[in-house]
């Protein structure tokens, strides 16, 4: 068999577990009504349903299959006609118009002199000035109060916004689906006002509970907003997290809470079966984003926690999922262009009392992460480069170019540390390398701890994550592997894998909400190896499985290469087994980086010759393997599938350059805006640093990189340029891009720096018998 079908074959071997692989949940069956009644509430949360104040909303809850809702629609903060645009086009779209607060009105010409200068000011009797200051939803907020006369015209326009057509929504495609739309509110009418929709357009509902049981019947699909909590008040100097005055909120919540009940008498009286679903659709005023409730009662989800195929996790669903879970419970057919999934009712919801209790926590977790993650990404940029600085200062290797002027030479003999001063320096870099190579492994052991019932929770879960860094510093300093020359790092390394797939295989709970997890207010992802884990848990499992190989193969008689080869490829099976598997980690790009790097390591360890010809094979396997998961995916019904299913559904309906163009959008506002992309900045310096003729980690006839044989060199460049390949791919496939080699960074860079920096004292050095090196050359 010829090398190049080996690598082909090792290819299909390593990716033939995933093939077979299925997700062991299966949607339940959805409900079935005769008609299906959403109410929506801009800026309703958790934290307002209580049994005293909201008597009628907690009765309700009672009844309903609950869960927490993201209201994430194409817009980062969704406002309440953003909101209804999502929810009708069960697809993130946002409204078309303006967001920023208008500019104060001028004062009219003739109440100005002639330099411009302001009149006199009004007498006792005139009218104030109006106050055209608005908060961020107010302007929507407005609109959807005295405008939206023609919403016809609305929807047509938020169909062509770049937002909305980013994501290939359709605005309104529920109503038009089902044919007709009774609203009540003129914000509910961006959700229905669609071109094959018989809308009936009313401003409120019915004072009178015939005349409201009549509207209802009129059509199968009803939406109501309801909008005091919109016009609770304006922020004031105390902002509570919805942006309004508290002391009215109660209030308008009064009026909410009376409001459900009258609806529940009356949807009470009506003949067959009733869904009714209670969503708070958006934020409002300044709020800042949030998790919102979500209630569904009817035929089907009478209690319980909601999920969705969409989210995969219970209690959490979208504002993406409402619109099928209408059409489900109607039995109408879900266009291709929604992206949510019907909402289903799970077993394990405790008491009332104590499951709100749980919605409220899981609300304050996911707001304290998505307002933390910024200032993290900012420390972990400034630690990386903190680390890399101390390494140039201390352990050399780096000469200034023959262009730099003689002045800054001059300046630079002056003022660069002393000999003394750098011997001090190296004693403390180190350890501050292992420090800082903690970090990235801490932010998800900091889950552990639930920081969220502290007075101040962002304090609270900064303290985790210092704690949690101390502790793994601890276990690789102090274990028996700190003898060898090698032993701190790979604990580190060791460390970093394991945490991620113990979580992965216990449900994903470090990583919902881990600083470099995820979290339900984005939805980008609610289980399994969100993107930046890549960066960590594969690549620490590269490192690991080339230092594994190595030991194998040098112990094996004769040439150990097969060996070494072997091992890659059985640890890389279980990597992305673990990775891919739609039960499990559930992230096929990372499929894509995670199995061309293992094989290029296999291919280096295992003394195959690299070419360009079998590189191209190697991504090509993974590509096709992929390919056949995603149709294997595609089979399921649609309410079962994973996004690589939906994928190849919007393949087939020619809607799938909208994903990928949202793809690269997605990486380009990354690489511009993202704190972690100065990571790579960062990395660029040290990789001249340190890779550069002479560089600590050049090997030369009289310098050993890293005080490390020339052997050991070899296997590390092997490991490096795998996990390189890696990564390469990896921010070519996903959408978090260049993030992607930043978090690995900062968890690579610290320690090459360890390993570079001199020991502080003798390590143990072994002398194995049998020699394996890297080798491999790129035509």
């Amino acid at each position: 068999m010829s090398a190049t079908r080996r690598v082909v074959a090792a290819a299909l071997a390593l990716l033939a577990l995933v093939l077979g692989l299925t997700d062991p949940a299966r949607a339940a069956q959805g409900p079935v009504a005769d008609r299906v009644v959403v109410l929506g509430v801009p800026g309703l949360t958790w934290s307002d349903v209580d049994p005293v104040a909201t008597p009628a909303l907690w009765d309700l809850a009672g009844q309903s299959a609950i869960g927490s809702l993201s209201v994430r629609a194409a817009r980062s903060t969704t406002c309440v006609l953003d909101g209804w645009a999502t929810l009708g086009a069960g697809n993130r779209a946002r409204w078309a118009g303006r967001v920023d607060p208008l500019p104060p009105v001028p004062l009219p010409e003739e109440q100005t002199g002639g330099d411009g200068a302001a009149a006199e000011p009004p007498g006792l009797f005139d009218s104030p000035p109006e106050d055209t200051s608005l908060s961020y939803c107010g302007l929507q907020e407005q609109v959807a109060a005295v405008g939206l006369a023609d919403p016809q015209a609305a929807v047509a326009q938020i169909a062509v916004d770049p937002a909305t057509e980013r994501f290939g929504a359709e605005p309104a495609a529920l109503a038009d689906a089902v044919g007709c739309a009774v609203t009540t509110g003129r914000a509910a009418t961006v959700a229905a006002a669609g071109p094959d929709t018989l809308l009936t357009a009313l401003d409120a509902l019915p004072a009178d509970p015939v005349a409201t049981a009549d509207l209802l019947e009129d059509c199968p699909l009803s939406l109501v907003s309801l909008d005091p909590l919109v016009d609770a008040g304006t922020p004031g100097a105390s902002e509570t997290d919805t942006g309004t005055d508290p002391t009215s909120r109660p209030v308008a919540l009064d009026e909410v809470d009376r409001t459900v009940g009258g609806l529940q008498s009356v949807l009470g009286g009506l003949p067959g079966r009733t869904l009714l679903l209670v969503v708070g659709v958006s934020e409002v005023n300044d709020g800042r984003p949030q998790l919102h409730v979500a209630m569904a009662a009817g035929a089907g989800l009478d209690g319980g926690w909601l999920s969705s195929a969409s989210t995969g996790r219970a209690p959490f669903v979208q504002l993406i999922d409402v619109a099928p879970t209408a059409l489900a419970a109607l039995g109408v057919d879900q266009p291709a262009s929604m992206n949510g999934q019907p909402m289903t009712a799970v077993g394990g919801r405790p008491g009332l009392s104590a499951a709100v209790e749980e919605l409220q926590q899981a609300n304050s977790r996911a707001v304290v992460h998505y307002r933390s993650t910024g200032d993290f990404f900012w420390a972990l940029v400034l630690t990386v480069a903190v680390v890399v600085g101390l390494g140039l200062l201390t352990v050399g290797g780096w000469r200034a170019p023959r262009a730099t002027p003689q002045r800054l030479r001059d300046w630079w003999a002056r003022h660069c540390p002393t000999a003394s001063t750098r011997d001090r320096l190296r004693r403390v870099l180190r350890p501050v390398c292992l420090v800082a190579a903690s970090v990235p492994v801490a932010s998800y052991l900091a889950s552990l701890v639930p920081w969220q019932d502290s007075s101040s929770p962002r304090v609270a879960l900064a303290a985790s994550v210092v704690g949690a860094t101390l502790l793994v510093t601890l276990v690789a300093v102090l274990g028996p592997w700190r003898r060898h020359r090698l032993g701190p790092a790979l604990a580190v390394l060791v460390v970093t894998a394991a945490v991620p797939v113990i979580d992965v295989l216990t449900g994903s709970h470090l990583e919902l909400d881990g600083l470099l997890g995820y979290d339900a207010i984005v939805a980008g992802r609610f289980t399994g190896f969100g993107n930046l884990t890549f960066g960590l848990m594969p690549v620490a499992a590269l490192l690991l499985s080339a230092a594994l190989a190595t030991w194998v193969g040098r112990r094996a008689p004769g040439d150990g290469r097969r060996r070494a080869m072997v091992t890659v490829l059985v640890v890389g099976v279980v990597v992305v087994v673990l990775v891919g598997a739609p039960g499990l980690g559930r992230d096929f790009g990372g499929v894509l980086g995670a199995v061309p790097g293992f094989l290029l390591l296999a291919m280096f360890l295992g003394g195959v010759r690299v070419t360009v010809v079998r590189l191209v094979a190697v991504l090509g396997v993974a590509v096709v393997a992929v390919g056949a998961v995603a149709v294997l995916d595609w089979t399921k019904p649609p309410s079962e599938r994973s996004h690589l299913g939906r994928f190849v559904a919007q393949l087939a309906d020619g809607q799938a350059w909208t994903v990928i163009s949202r793809k690269a959008e997605a990486n380009i506002g990354i690489l511009l805006s993202s704190p972690l992309a100065w990571t790579l900045a960062v990395a660029a310096v040290a990789a001249v640093w340190l890779l550069r003729p002479g560089g600590p980690l050049r090997s030369t006839p009289t310098h050993r990189a890293g005080g490390l044989p020339a052997r050991d060199v070899a296997v590390l460049r092997a490991a490096l340029t795998s996990v390189a390949l890696a990564l390469v791919v990896s921010t070519v496939v996903n959408d978090s891009g260049v993030a992607i080699p930043a978090t690995a960074a900062t968890l690579l860079l610290p320690l090459l720096v360890w390993l570079v920096a001199p020991p502080i004292g003798p390590v143990e050095r072994e002398r194995p018998r049998v020699s394996v090196s890297a080798r491999g050359s790129t035509d």
